[in-house]
């Protein structure tokens, strides 16, 4: 990977980007809620990130403001286009204890 191409990756943010689920055998989708942050650590060509969503009204099932969603960034075949990863985040102990320090030192309520 290119430094430009990592600083793309780098740069690659969902804040404020609207969270939706499709419904199970009824067509459109459903709003679930709002990127209201996210933490991130990029390893290799992957941005594997946790992003803090705070629910849409009605949406959570235990009273919770929001809900936290990981995942990743990555490059399409060709390194052209930065997509996000369909198949299951992998990462080590220690770059999960980054992603979730960086997530507590940001004053994240999942740590209270």
């Amino acid at each position: 990977m290119t430094d430009e191409q990592k600083q793309r990756l780098e740069a690659k943010s969902t804040l404020g980007r609207t969270v939706t689920f499709k419904n199970n055998g009824i067509p459109g989708e459903r709003k679930v809620g709002k990127i209201v942050d996210e933490v991130a650590l990029v390893v290799s060509k992957h941005k594997h990130l946790i992003q803090k969503i705070l629910f849409a009204e009605g949406i959570s099932w235990d009273g919770s403001p929001h809900g936290y969603r990981t995942g990743y960034y990555t490059y399409s075949t060709g390194m052209k286009k930065i997509v996000w990863g369909h198949d299951t985040q992998f990462l080590t102990g220690n770059e999960y204890r980054v992603l979730l320090a960086k997530a507590k030192a940001k004053g994240w309520d999942l740590f209270q």
